[in-house]
């Protein structure tokens, strides 16, 4: 009899030893399979059709049934590893996406949990998101690819946010702070409901928001800023050295290398190379405005205030170099530090004196950036959002190609000679 060799997934699926598979898990597994579009990923049409070769030939001859156990294994584990973590990995379609992946299952105990006869679908829709806003953009996905005039448009966002969700914690922190970056809102969760909702600005489609977890640990009112290199060699200095006054008129100062302050009127703004750094003092033109929201980061990330406050009327709020501004910065300084002693006006009149001052949460607040393109409202409606960084049909391509290389790498099923 004439074989063929199985793929790496079989290979590994045969060397973890399955346990055996009966005929109604294996129906049961297929038919998940087949519903895999629902959840916007691909049929995984050669295993199933593998296994359905494998399953004949295992009717007249039983050696076959290691090799059937094996291929179900293997798409059990595909469709469990795709369900609880992605299909793809988050650096494959989006270099900006930071927030860890949740943990791969554990195979050995979902084994053991399908030998005691719960069926295999259930088990795998356990592992999904089970988030109201998940269902909801499934849901979607279904009408719209009934609906005769939807667009492919359409599917590839809600095909890209699915695929998000699976990248995301399955638990969330019932308090907590999420900036919706397409949607160019902050919401400030209490009890796992939004209860406050603020207008934001956010980074450029070339100085683009990041999207990582961190925490809110401090406020810092009248904050000054040390503006990153890029922003100092490529914008600042070159003004600077067409316009010295500008510098102290903006209120920045030089610091040079041994940590002593240059009042600007002193700096020589021709240098080069440019033998200080920059730090604008605390004021009402500073860049922070003057609130700073800390939330340590490896990007150099800040939620904070902005002297141009104007730009919150714009419906298209992506203008920033890559920090969060946000609308109200004092309300949602009172909101987050959750203190008495910490009012509306007590905080007002801190930031009257123009000191600077940290002022410490009681207890760090959790905050999420996500980069979510299609979302719902209170009443579970769906909302479009403009794909700002252009990065859905990246995520759908990396969905297709994964799909395709995993087809590539099984055989053609296995059949008996004629």
């Amino acid at each position: 009899m004439r074989w063929f060799a199985f793929s790496l997934l079989l290979l590994f699926a045969t060397s973890a030893q399955a346990h055996p598979w009966n005929d109604a898990q294996i129906g049961d597994l297929v038919g998940e399979a087949r519903r895999a579009p629902e959840e916007g990923l691909a049929i995984p049409g050669t295993a199933i059709a593998t296994i359905a070769a494998l399953q004949d030939l295992a009717l007249v001859n039983s050696s076959f049934e290691m090799q059937r156990d094996a291929a179900a294994e293997a798409l059990f584990r595909q469709l469990a590893r795709s369900y609880a973590q992605g299909q793809i990995a988050p650096s494959q379609a989006d270099t900006q996406w930071s927030i860890a992946t949740p943990l791969e299952p554990d195979y050995v105990a979902l084994d053991a949990t399908l030998d005691v006869g719960v069926g295999p679908a259930t088990l795998l829709r356990n592992l999904l998101p089970q988030s109201a806003e998940y269902a909801a953009l499934r849901d979607e996905l279904a009408r719209q690819r009934l609906h005769g005039a939807s667009t492919n448009e359409e599917i590839v966002r809600l095909r890209a946010n699915l695929e998000r969700w699976r990248w995301l914690p399955r638990t969330w922190p019932l308090r907590r702070v999420e900036v919706r970056i397409p949607e160019f809102k902050l919401y400030l969760f209490q009890r796992d409901q939004p209860a406050v909702t603020h207008d934001v600005i956010v980074g450029r489609r070339n100085t683009p928001t990041h999207v990582f977890a961190a925490q809110i640990e401090s406020v810092t009112l009248n904050p000054d800023w040390d503006p990153p290199d890029s922003i100092a060699y490529r914008e600042l200095l070159p003004r600077f050295r067409r316009n010295p006054a500008a510098a102290a008129a903006e209120g920045f100062e030089a610091i040079d290398a041994s940590g002593q302050t240059i009042d600007a009127s002193a700096v020589d703004w021709q240098a080069r190379p440019f033998p200080y750094r920059l730090r604008q003092r605390p004021g009402p033109q500073n860049a922070l405005g003057q609130i700073r929201f800390n939330l340590p980061n490896p990007f150099a990330t800040y939620l904070h205030d902005t002297p141009a406050r104007g730009s919150f009327g714009r419906s298209n709020r992506a203008l920033s170099h890559g920090c969060v501004r946000v609308k109200d910065p004092v309300l949602l300084g009172v909101e987050v530090l959750s203190d008495p002693t910490w009012g509306a006006a007590a905080l007002q009149s801190a930031i009257d004196t123009g000191v600077m001052q940290d002022v410490p949460l009681n207890l760090p607040l959790p905050i999420f950036l996500l980069y979510l393109t299609a979302t719902t409202r209170a009443d579970g409606s769906i909302v479009y959002l403009n794909d700002i960084y252009e990065r859905d049909s990246a995520v759908v391509r990396a969905l297709d190609g994964y799909t395709m290389i995993a087809e590539a790498r099984l055989p053609s099923a296995p059949t008996c000679p004629s």
